[in-house]
Formats: structure tokens, C-alpha cells, sequence
């Protein structure tokens, strides 16, 4: 009766699922096998530990052993929906500047604690680098703040 109601469903071909069965607990095997040969294989110290990201992230810079934040790039005028997400964009930005000042506010004070002289410092540290060049905030984001501005207004009147 099913056949005749859906005549292009049939069964499985069980050779071809056969193999496939066979092909999956041979590739299952050999990664437990891996697995069990890594972790039998001791750890040595001088090697030193990486992963995916390591080797995909761009290259650290550092100043006498400290290292030196990356500011993180605004976010483009197309990559806001201005929905009022739970989770947007600015706000993600505006965390992580803030994580950014933070770090650099701590790099500052551990090189003035060593007593190294601010003109030694890479150009993107020093404290007159915020200073020399005032951002302008982009439009995008002065509209998207107001925005927000208006909601906290609406429910807060709620």
C-alpha cells in the first residue's frame, strides 16, 4: 500500500549501507586508536602547547614581554539591523573597547611600575596617543544610540 501511495520511496540499497557501515566503524576505530596512542605518548615540556586558533590568529605584539592589546575595529554601517537586538553589534563593540581600555590601562601601569620611560613605548600605548587625534563618532553609531535612548525612555514611561 505504500508503495503505491509514494512509488518513488523505496528501501534502502543494503550493500551501499553495508559499506558505509563498515567505512564509518573503520574510521571510528582508527581515531580511538590515535586517541589512545596521544595519550599514552608522554609530555615533554619544551614543546610548546597550540591549537587551531593559534595558528589561525594574527601575530601577537609585545613590548619587553607585555602584550600589547589590539584595538578592536568599529563595526561596519551594514552590520546593524537597528532592531534593538538583545545582542548587537555597537554593544559588542562598546564591550570589548571597553575590555581594550582596560588592558591598557593595566599595560600602562606595569610598565610605569618598571620604571620604563614613556618615550620607549610603542606609539600605540602612550597616554598622549588618545589624545593626539579625537575619534569622531560615526553617524551610524550616534543614531543607534539614540535609538536606544528613545526605547529605555518608552519603557521606562511603561
Amino acid at each position: 500500500l505504500e508503495r503505491r501511495k509514494h512509488p518513488r520511496r523505496g528501501g534502502q540499497n543494503l550493500s551501499e549501507r553495508y559499506q558505509r557501515l563498515e567505512k564509518s566503524l573503520r574510521e571510528k576505530s582508527a581515531l580511538a586508536q590515535g586517541l589512545e596512542r596521544q595519550r599514552l605518548q608522554p609530555i615533554t615540556e619544551s614543546e610548546p602547547m597550540t591549537t587551531i586558533v593559534d595558528a589561525v590568529a594574527r601575530p601577537v605584539k609585545t613590548f619587553r614581554g607585555f602584550v600589547i592589546p589590539e584595538e578592536p575595529q568599529p563595526p561596519e554601517s551594514d552590520e546593524c539591523c537597528m532592531s534593538g537586538c538583545a545582542i548587537c553589534v555597537y554593544d559588542l563593540y562598546q564591550e570589548s573597547l571597553d575590555n581594550y581600555k582596560d588592558a591598557l590601562k593595566s599595560l600602562r601601569a606595569s610598565l610605569s611600575a618598571l620604571d620604563i620611560p614613556q618615550s620607549e613605548w610603542p606609539e600605540s600605548i602612550r597616554e598622549n596617543a588618545g589624545q593626539a587625534a579625537p575619534q569622531r563618532k560615526s553617524v551610524t553609531l550616534s543614531a543607534f544610540e539614540e535609538m536606544e535612548r528613545r526605547l529605555a525612555e518608552k519603557h521606562a514611561a511603561e
